[in-house]
Parts: structure tokens; C-alpha cells; sequence
């Protein structure tokens, strides 16, 4: 690595902060809720514009479900490409910004969707365009998709598509104290109802089949499929049922949210779920729903990436630590299909999905450049 890399870095990051910040506070106050096809319509609109003059490359679109994908590719002709992966929707409704506004205060910065992952999208940006000062001999993708946080139905497809004809995929998501992130868990999401009879619950409750009665039971049985030592967690997070306090109630429903680190838990949980039974017999039961997101296995694919991101970072002064959490990202699809890939290359901060959301605005920045090395010198 050239010795006067930091310092060209240096000189960049001097001429570029205020545009870096003015551009987040556009992005971040561009609102872009999972759900609003308007919204995402409009801050997709502003990111092309973004992505043209920060980067000097033409944006692509494609269309799904009324989302645009955007994707913009430098070097085509050069091979050897990495994929750097970002999404620009976010968990908040529109109007956080009343509650959640932009704003930088010293060294952090404040606002819905800074965190994750707006701040992520610019990095990439403003990493190729202080890759195009350094000649770079490598082809590299920014792929920015709109639906991450809802599950990426509609991007998953080129998602992969992109990622297959990748030798590495860094993901831009955020990082909590710096760490890359070399394991996710996968995700599922299950719904358990049950169908009983209603009656009256003076006059004849004995008619009735208390479905209440036995969503509940089953709230016990469910719990049960959790495995801490193998990672596994299961947390009913809705229950619904009854319609008056005077009827016996016909149906009950509860929504549980699963996490397994390996695709074998997958497989046993998708298995135990399908084969729950209802304790009163005269009950009917439906289960629906799955794993929506593979887990994002530690393996040695991402350990190997992971170790040539550490000693590129160590050369730029990072003392960078690799961790597994309980979170997906768009980085599990990819894991999947065995390949390598490297999450949380993304801004430095805390406060995902909450009204503590922020990032360190510094150790942010300097992300840029462990961005654009890691393109380098992979």
C-alpha cells in the first residue's frame, strides 16, 4: 500500500466533509419509510442525482413491484468486481424527522435512518469518487435497493445476480463500535391461528371452543423450540383473540419472530412449527410462514475476507475486530450462495431502529478510505 495513501486521504476528506455532511442531511431528511412507494420514489430520485455527480457514473434502474433498484457500476470491462451493497429505505414512519431531526453536534449526528443505513450509501459514493482520483484498475458495483427492512422481496433477484458475478460483496450497513460483522443469524417470521366455536359465555359457554384457551397453551409449546446454546431464539411478539368479554372466543393468533445461526436450526424450527398440534382436539390450527432470510453462517469463506480486511485496515491505522449478532442484512442472501462476504463496512454510531439513532461523525468519515482501500488491495 503506497505510504502517502492516508495522505491523499487526508487532502480528499479536507476538500469533501462539508459536501459529505450536506449531502447526509439531504439524504437523512428525504424521508424513505420500507412502505411508501411515494417516498422511496422521491429519495430514489435524489440518489441518482447524488450518485451521478459524486461519482461520475450513470445510474441504472430497475423496476420491481414499483421500487427502483439503482445500481451504478465503475470499470465494467476490468473484471475482478466487488460488490458494495446499501439499501435507502428505513424502519420510520414519515414525520420522525419532528422527533428524530438531523442534526450534527460535535462529533455525532443525529437523525431517522443516519445509522442505517443513509450514511452507509454516501460512503460508497464518496469512496469511488476518491477511488477515481488513484486510477483504479478494478470494476466495482453500488448496488442501493429500496425494500431491505421489509424483507428485500422485490430486490432479492438482482441482489444475487449482482453478487454472483462478484469475487467479494462488502455490505454498508452500520457498525456498532467498529466491529465487521462475519456471522448473521437468519430470520423467520411464523403465525399460528386457531379456529375454536363462539357462544355465549353465560348462557352457554359449554357450546363454546376457547380458542384463547388454546393459543395460549401453545404460546408455552412454542417457546420451548428455543435453543440458547445452538443460538436459537423464539419470541412471541403479537397475540390476538376474542372479540367481547361475553363470548367465548372463536379465534386467537399469535406472531412469533425466530433467529438461528445455522441452516440446520433452520430446518429443525421450519420442521417443529409444522408440526405443532392443538391440546383440545376440536380446535383447527394453521401455520404459515418460514425462514425469510438464511442465516449468514461464520465460515471460512467470510473469515478468510475478513482477515484481508484487518490487514488493510491495520495499514491504515484500524484496529478492526470481527462479531456475530442476532440482526439480518441483505448480506445473508449472499452468504448463502457461498460467497464471500463482509458486513458493517458501514458508519461507526449505535441506535438502530430507535430514537437513540446516531454516528460518530469522524470514525464515519475515515470509513470512506477503509472503503476505497479495501477496494484497492483486495
Amino acid at each position: 500500500m503506497p505510504p502517502d495513501l492516508k495522505d491523499q486521504f487526508s487532502e480528499f476528506l479536507e476538500t469533501e466533509r462539508n459536501s459529505i455532511l450536506k449531502d447526509l442531511r439531504t439524504l437523512v431528511e428525504c424521508e424513505s419509510p420500507s412502505t411508501d412507494q411515494n417516498l422511496l420514489s422521491r429519495t430514489a430520485d435524489l440518489l441518482k442525482e447524488m450518485m451521478a455527480r459524486i461519482t461520475g457514473l450513470a445510474p441504472e434502474v430497475e423496476m420491481k413491484d414499483g421500487k427502483q433498484i439503482l445500481s451504478a457500476t465503475y470499470g465494467k470491462d476490468l473484471g475482478r468486481n466487488i460488490l458494495l451493497l446499501c439499501h435507502y429505505d428505513t424502519v420510520w414512519p414519515e414525520g420522525t424527522l419532528s422527533r428524530l431531526p438531523f442534526r450534527v453536534e460535535g462529533d455525532i449526528c443525529t437523525g431517522p435512518g443516519v445509522f442505517d443505513m443513509k450514511s452507509g450509501i454516501l460512503i460508497s459514493l464518496y469512496a469511488v469518487k476518491f477511488l477515481s482520483t488513484l486510477q483504479l484498475k478494478r470494476s466495482l458495483t453500488i448496488l442501493i435497493t429500496p425494500d431491505e427492512e421489509i424483507g428485500s422481496e422485490a430486490s432479492r433477484e438482482l441482489i444475487l445476480s449482482f453478487a454472483k458475478k462478484s469475487e467479494a460483496v462488502l455490505v454498508l450497513e452500520a457498525s456498532e463500535k467498529g466491529m465487521l460483522k462475519v456471522g448473521r443469524k437468519g430470520v423467520g417470521t411464523f403465525s399460528v391461528q386457531a379456529q375454536g366455536r363462539a357462544a355465549h359465555a353465560g348462557l352457554n359457554p359449554e357450546a363454546g371452543i376457547n380458542a384463547i384457551s388454546e393459543i395460549s397453551r401453545l404460546v408455552l409449546d412454542v417457546e420451548k423450540f428455543a435453543d440458547p446454546e445452538q443460538g436459537t431464539t423464539v419470541n412471541v411478539g403479537i397475540i390476538r383473540g376474542g372479540t367481547r368479554t361475553n363470548v367465548v372466543p372463536e379465534k386467537a393468533e399469535i406472531e412469533i419472530d425466530v433467529r438461528v445461526k445455522t441452516d440446520r436450526e433452520a430446518k429443525r424450527i421450519e420442521g417443529a412449527f409444522h408440526d405443532i398440534k392443538a391440546h383440545d382436539k376440536r380446535i383447527q390450527l394453521n401455520v404459515t410462514g418460514g425462514i425469510e432470510r438464511p442465516p449468514m453462517e461464520r465460515n471460512r469463506r467470510n473469515d478468510d475476507l475478513f482477515k484481508k480486511v484487518k490487514e488493510i485496515g491495520r495499514k491504515i491505522g484500524l484496529e478492526l475486530e470481527a462479531c456475530e449478532v442476532g440482526g439480518a442484512s441483505d448480506g445473508n442472501f449472499v452468504s448463502a450462495e457461498g460467497i464471500p462476504v463482509i458486513d458493517g463496512m458501514g458508519a461507526v454510531g449505535e441506535g438502530a431502529h430507535s430514537l437513540s439513532e446516531k454516528i460518530q461523525v469522524s470514525s464515519s468519515l475515515y470509513r470512506i478510505l477503509l472503503v476505497a482501500a479495501t477496494i484497492l488491495y483486495l
